[in-house]
């Protein structure tokens, strides 16, 4: 193999697909890239046997085919601190070698065909999302995923296709994000399944500016994500996702509206004076206001005044801050929606008209 390059170009290549690469690999070749020089073009191949990429980069002039496994972290250092506009890459007997101006490295190799198989697109049987919905859809529940070790199940997105509609919907069990779009999938649209969050996460790093679809390919355990230049391809999370229709509480008879940006900050300056004992800040609904409050006998009290349209009964409920703050970061509406029963019960955020946020109450100590 012999290619020449763009540095940039490259090293963004490996930076991208270098987030799957195993850090501590139980296998040599699970810390490589497999370069690809084939067709006129090349494809950096990455998995840590969980979630595999194959990413095409730009920029490339390929003079002889050929492939090579090598070490991610060594080449991303070697690119990262090269000066020129381009680097070659050609093999010798079991190595590398990396050449510019002023500069050669011979890196080892790894046997290439160790390499894992990583799976491949199937456009026979795939479904057809927007970017740009699939971009919020991701950033606004992926954050509400289950992140620990146990609860298996929870560790990932729940994804819905439906005829005419797609549905993403994540929960840790205290809280729970669910948003919908809709589309035409075709009148079979029918699969259901869990995609860890790392894997949507590799897809939104991937994007390039001119992908305004993407195509979505569901396998028996696997999920199979395409865009122009890249692909990424994950297990599906084993389990069942909880019925999260029942989540959602149905019983809200307070309902008001207040500004996004005044309740980040609200809650925010509030949740400074919080503690580990002391957690949580409330939110006390009164005629036209609403005052975000938190105390804590080691830190203090804090209390900060918006004002809304609201005339009903008054309540006062506490949440987690840091559950508010992660779903009113998301949102770029204006204006977010609440409902709420009493200190009790779970209270209901919306903003627009597909995403709605249920966040379980904490009590005062």
């Amino acid at each position: 193999m012999k290619i020449a390059c763009q540095t940039d170009a490259l090293h963004n290549g490996f930076q991208v697909v270098g987030s799957v690469v195993q850090q501590r690999p139980t296998r040599p070749i699970l810390s490589t890239v497999l370069l690809v020089a084939k067709d006129e073009k090349l494809e950096l191949h990455a998995t840590d046997l969980e979630i595999g990429i194959r990413l095409e980069v730009q920029g490339v002039k390929i003079e002889e085919e050929g492939q090579i496994a090598i070490s991610q972290s060594r080449v991303s250092s070697i690119l990262r601190e090269t000066v020129d506009e381009t680097v070659t890459f050609a093999t010798d007997d079991h190595h590398c070698i990396i050449t510019s101006s002023d500069s050669v490295f011979r890196l080892p190799t790894e046997a290439d065909d160790e390499f894992p198989e990583i799976p491949v697109f199937d456009e026979g049987s795939s479904y057809e999302l927007d970017r740009k919905d699939l971009v919020d859809m991701v950033h606004k529940t992926s954050f509400a995923a289950h992140r620990g070790k146990h609860r298996y199940a929870l560790n990932g997105v729940l994804l819905k296709i439906e005829p005419k509609c797609v549905r993403m919907v994540a929960t840790d069990g205290r809280r729970l994000a669910y948003i919908e779009k809709k589309g035409d999938f075709g009148d079979g649209a029918d699969d259901a399944v869990i995609v860890p969050t790392k894997a949507l996460d590799q897809v939104i790093k991937v994007l390039g500016d001119e992908d305004e679809k993407i195509n979505v390919s569901i396998l028996e355990n696997q999920i199979v994500i395409k865009t122009k230049h890249a692909c990424v391809s994950s297990r599906l999370v084993e389990g069942h996702f909880p019925p999260y229709d029942s989540v959602i509480p149905k019983d809200c008879d307070k309902k008001l509206a207040a500004d996004r940006e005044r309740l980040h900050s609200a809650v925010r300056r509030a949740a400074l004076l919080t503690s580990d004992e002391s957690s949580a800040v409330f939110l006390g609904v009164k005629e036209n206001k609403i005052e975000v409050s938190a105390q804590a006998p080691e830190t203090g009290e804090a209390k900060v005044e918006l004002a809304i349209d609201y005339k009903g009964p008054e309540v006062e409920i506490g949440f987690n801050p840091e559950f508010l703050t992660e779903f009113l970061r998301v949102l770029e509406e204006e204006s977010v929606r609440i409902e709420l029963r009493d200190s009790t019960g779970a209270g209901l955020f919306r903003a627009g008209k597909d995403f709605l946020y249920v966040v379980m109450p904490v009590s005062r100590e």
